[in-house]
């Protein structure tokens, strides 16, 4: 951006401008000159990186440029999640069924790359599950859970994005509890060495969030008939996992484990596989019109050299 602005680094007169770019641009103007791609990486403190020894298995496409999803089925090891009213169903078990069920149906498409954070029923701790995508590039983040109620028979799916207020008292409880099972701690992204980066920052931050916000409508849309959704389907709090400034993220509550004949369905086979080709259809719509957004975006700078 910098580059384009043929600015330096702290004169007084650029750095207005970029502060007025940033405060009075317009979603509209701001979606057409910010490119979905994620141009701008931004390093989080090292001390906010929790050492991950290997990178998960890539599955799909080897062609050269094919986008990468990276599906994360919550909980595992130590760490049940939800149960069922009897104890006997886990959230760990049926977040990773639903999560190989959207890899298969991803790695049958051959539109995308594929991997997950866990494959197995193993630990990971949030702030992972997060940094993870961050260092494979990843350009979408989907993390998978059940939810659960303490009483009555609650049912139906939500989707979670990203945001500091929660939008209700349900989604603020969802978080608090998510967040509490993350035992690795983390500091958030503090001070930079460069103003300019910050801003650079928080203009990657929107851009992501809403980029998040898309897909968990395609989602919706695309799973809609598939699956039973809460009235309210999209609702959003400060989820740990969610906070990557550059790779959009959703987080996707399938059900209520607690429910007795939601459980059921969530442990089916059959359901899960329905499941997962929503999954991929959104998937692939946002990726398709991403993808169109950027050739129109291509097109138009075209013209301009050329005038």
């Amino acid at each position: 951006m910098a580059k384009d602005f043929k600015l330096k680094f702290f004169r007084k007169k650029q750095f207005s401008l970029i502060i007025f770019f940033l405060f009075f641009v317009s979603d509209g103007a701001f979606a057409a000159v910010m490119p979905m791609a994620k141009a701008v990486r931004i390093p989080i403190a090292r001390e906010s990186s929790p050492a991950i020894s290997s990178l998960p298995h890539i599955y799909g496409a080897r062609v050269s440029g094919r986008p990468l999803v990276l599906i994360d089925p919550g909980h595992g090891g130590h760490d049940p999640g939800s149960s069922s009213r009897d104890g006997r169903l886990h959230e760990k078990d049926v977040t990773l069924a639903i999560g190989l069920a959207i890899r298969d149906a991803l790695i049958k498409s051959g539109r995308v790359r594929v991997a997950l954070t866990r494959e197995d029923d193993h630990f990971l701790p949030l702030v992972s599950r997060r940094e993870i995508g961050r260092r494979m590039n990843a350009d979408l983040f989907i993390s998978v859970h059940a939810d659960s109620a303490a009483a009555g028979n609650p049912h139906g799916a939500t989707i979670y994005t990203l945001s500091e207020v929660a939008s209700d008292k349900i989604a603020a409880r969802l978080a608090a509890r998510e967040n509490q099972v993350d035992i690795s701690g983390s500091r958030e992204l503090r001070n930079q060495n460069s103003e300019v980066k910050s801003i650079l920052y928080d203009l990657t931050r929107r851009e992501t969030m809403n980029a998040s916000v898309s897909f968990a409508s395609l989602l919706q849309r695309e799973l809609q008939g598939r699956i039973p959704f809460r009235s309210h389907y999209h609702r959003f709090a400060g989820f740990v996992v969610l906070k990557a400034p550059d790779v959009p993220s959703v987080l996707m509550e399938t059900g209520y484990i607690s429910n007795p004949a939601e459980a059921a369905q969530l442990f089916s086979r059959g359901y899960r596989e329905n499941l997962a080709l929503g999954v991929r259809r959104a998937i692939e719509i946002y990726f398709a019109r991403r993808l169109a957004r950027l050739a129109e975006r291509s097109d138009l700078k075209s013209d301009r050299q050329k005038k």
